[in-house]
């Protein structure tokens, strides 16, 4: 089954979702005066996970909600349980009878500090 919902409330904030995990790694590039590269990685790589979610005018409010107070997020899709929080939300495009188009970014490991 296929949702995105908050972990603690187990609210479903939707069931439409397209899912697409993604990879940054760290890296310098060096170029020595012979042309030889040199690469330098550091740390762990960084994975995220783009969405691609439909949401009705609840579902909206859920996102703004979660982009606001960071809670963590599961998103259930056939490639597993992935879970994160929202690091960037774009605008909702209104596609018809009070549904809205979002792609969201969840970072797979995160941590909360708060002010």
């Amino acid at each position: 089954m296929t949702y995105l919902k908050t972990k603690d409330t187990n609210t479903i904030i939707t069931r439409f979702v397209n899912f697409r995990k993604t990879q940054e790694v760290i890296r310098t590039v060096q170029t020595a005066l012979d042309g030889t590269e040199y690469l330098t990685r550091f740390g762990s790589p960084v994975s995220h996970y783009e969405l691609i979610l439909y949401v009705n005018e609840s579902g909206k409010a859920s996102l703004m909600a979660a982009e606001d107070g960071v809670p963590l997020l599961e998103c259930s899709v056939r490639q597993g349980v992935f879970t994160g929080r929202i690091i960037s939300l774009s605008d909702f495009e209104y596609l018809a009878a009070g549904w809205y188009k979002v792609t969201a970014t969840l970072a797979a490991v995160s941590e909360v500090n708060s002010p």
